[in-house]
């Protein structure tokens, strides 16, 4: 069995310039991988209408529960919360500065070695 190659965008730590990941990247390829996650979420908007449409019919839940719900004041605002979190993490990435946010010390490289060779240091 032959290892495939190493095939990672990073071989070590960030200690500069953040990579530009998309530089390289085809638009193509971007709109791809947006095309396959709308369908992955589609996919589980079924299987959510599925399960749905089987607890109604199985008397499970009367028919309209989900669309009906009204959590509890306090449930509601923690739901808030994180989705004004989430939205944030998930948005914040199109406007964030590229620099880096931390510093990471070069000698950290060393313990990225495989052990046999920290034997031999």
């Amino acid at each position: 069995m032959t290892e495939s190659p190493r095939t990672a965008a990073l071989a070590g730590p960030v200690i500069g310039q953040e990579p530009d990941f998309l530089r390289a990247l085809p638009t193509d390829n971007v709109v791809g991988a947006v095309v396959a996650l709308t369908a992955e979420v589609y996919m589980l908007r079924e299987r959510l209408s599925a399960l749905e449409a089987e607890l109604e019919s199985r008397r499970v839940l009367p028919a309209g529960a989900v669309e009906h719900h009204r959590a509890a004041p306090d449930v509601e605002q923690a739901r808030q919360r994180d989705l004004a979190a989430m939205t944030q993490r998930v948005l914040s990435e199109l406007t964030r500065d590229r620099t880096p946010t931390s510093t990471v010390d070069p000698d950290v490289a060393k313990y990225l070695r495989p052990y046999e060779d920290l034997q031999k240091s």
